[in-house]
């Protein structure tokens, strides 16, 4: 599958724009320092395996994978179900946050209002 030139020039193009959309992104300041790593890394690990397409043979057959491509969508959901599972533990911390702090500006408007009520 990946010693097919068209695929090869895809992935290349494909890791090549989204580190540049990463980096643009870096450059506008929307995006954190964890998840640039992680985009990253995704776009050199694509870039690699369309120049170096033997990696995903070699380990797929280490493995015990019968097509290279079934490897390469195994490893691609196991690190979208990592990323995944750090967004979440992300999304529950920043819950946590916001209730705190809603319950904090709640205490203090109602100490405003007993200040003025006291006046």
């Amino acid at each position: 599958m990946l010693d097919q030139p068209i695929i090869r020039v895809c992935l290349i193009l494909g890791s090549l724009f989204t580190a540049f959309f990463v980096l643009r992104r870096i450059r506008q300041a929307k995006v954190q320092i964890e998840d640039t790593i992680y985009w990253l890394a995704v776009a050199f690990v694509l870039l690699v395996l369309a120049i170096f397409p033997d990696i995903a043979f070699w380990a797929s057959r280490m493995l015990g994978f019968v097509s290279p491509i079934n490897f390469v969508y195994i490893v691609i959901i196991f690190f979208l179900i990592v990323k995944q599972f750090f967004m979440a533990i992300k999304i529950s911390q920043l819950d946590s946050k916001v209730r705190i702090l809603t319950q904090r500006i709640a205490l203090n408007e109602e100490k405003a209002e007993r200040d003025k009520l006291d006046l």
